[in-house]
């Protein structure tokens, strides 16, 4: 029989030459135009894959100016600059690279679990609740001022309420299908997602787009739980979604309404012994949840989160790390006290400029890259 010593080397292996492939990024961007100058140094302008040719010829070089790609990267998508403009010195933009590498730290364990809020499915052609309600408002025949009214007042469930009261649940539930039962495009944010969690997600999405993610990108099999199947244990080898609020593909199963989160999540109260609220429970104490396109407000699963801290708290348990990637106010006041408030149900928020929303793929984009670079 043959042993581990009888195997021959390959010169992958012998070499190195199979961490080439990590640097991907890297690569690309030393084999484009960006990088003309630095492959003339290099001797490699000419050939037929120079990135390769310079991994393989000056490894010492390579890992130089890989080192500095990697720097200008960090401090672009950590908004290193930005932070330091906004507010006068380098107090926030040390910190937001703290909390990324803190970030990675948890991914590098396995322990994080994506929450996938609207503002993934944005950018893939889906609306935000609030345009969606404004649709479902016109569709329903209501006032556009008194719809405007509602949302400027956080009051989503009463539309809701008041759309059914008036024209049937029928009615919204075929305009959540014309609005979220289509294939959506993915986007590039949602490629990553599929790439680097391939266990569980949590969304409150009604929309398909996670699951199209690994149809065309993740190579693995999804199954998805709904609040019927929520706590069901879930299946081996596959990647586990967990829709909160239901799936578009049975409307009528969707919680909606403020009658439907009352009997989902509590009426006077967070009741943890329900089924929604027990799964948040079971993976805000297990798993570092990192919060992607969520607004973070004061809706029902941040007041999920708010109880289960002050029941940790009473019981003495150390609660884990949580994330979010978050767009950054403008203003210094408001960003300690957002920073304060997201602290405060256990959050830890790593910033990105105020509109700049490509900045959460960069983010994600750069984990990948670090957790790559860190790997034997």
């Amino acid at each position: 029989m043959a042993t581990a010593a009888d195997i021959p080397k390959i010169w992958c292996d012998e070499d190195g030459h199979r961490k080439y492939v990590d640097f991907a990024d890297f690569n690309e961007w030393f084999d484009s135009a960006e990088g003309v100058e630095l492959r003339v140094k290099a001797l490699v302008e000419g050939l037929a894959n120079p990135s390769k040719a310079f991994f393989a010829g000056d490894r010492e070089a390579y890992n130089v100016t890989l080192e500095g790609f990697r720097l200008d990267r960090r401090n672009e998508w950590l908004s290193v600059e930005t932070l330091q403009e906004l507010f006068g010195d380098t107090h926030w933009s040390v910190r937001n690279a703290a909390r990324f590498d803190q970030l990675c730290d948890r991914m590098q364990s396995g322990d994080v679990v994506p929450f996938v809020g609207a503002g993934l499915s944005a950018p893939g052609g889906f609306p935000t609740w609030k345009d969606h309600l404004r649709q479902q408002g016109r569709t329903a025949g209501m006032y556009t001022a008194a719809i405007e009214d509602l949302l400027a007042q956080g009051l989503y469930e009463e539309i809701v309420d008041q759309i059914e009261q008036q024209r049937g649940r029928d009615v919204f539930a075929q305009e959540l299908r014309d609005a979220f039962a289509k294939n959506g495009v993915i986007p590039s944010t949602g490629y990553l997602v599929a790439e680097l969690f391939q266990d569980t997600l949590i969304t409150t999405n009604y929309d398909r787009l996670i699951e199209q993610s690994f149809d065309f990108g993740g190579g693995k099999a999804i199954e998805v739980l709904t609040p019927a199947t929520i706590l069901q244990p879930p299946e081996a080898g596959k990647v586990t979604v967990v829709k909160l609020h239901g799936n578009v593909d049975v409307p009528g199963s969707c919680i909606l309404s403020k009658a439907q989160y009352a009997a989902a999540y509590g009426a006077d109260a967070i009741d943890l012994t329900l089924p929604i609220p027990q799964a948040l429970d079971y993976y805000f104490r297990n798993s570092s949840l990192l919060f992607i396109g969520c607004g973070l407000n004061q809706d029902r699963t941040v007041r999920v989160f708010e109880a289960i801290k002050i029941k940790a708290w009473a019981d003495g348990a150390n609660l884990p790390q949580h994330f979010s990637i978050e767009q950054c106010p403008a203003d210094e006041a408001a960003l300690i006290a957002r920073n304060e408030y997201l602290l405060r149900i256990g959050v830890t928020p790593i910033w990105f400029p105020p509109g700049e929303f490509q900045f959460v793929e960069g983010i994600l984009r750069l984990a990948r890259n670090e957790l790559r670079f860190r790997r034997e």
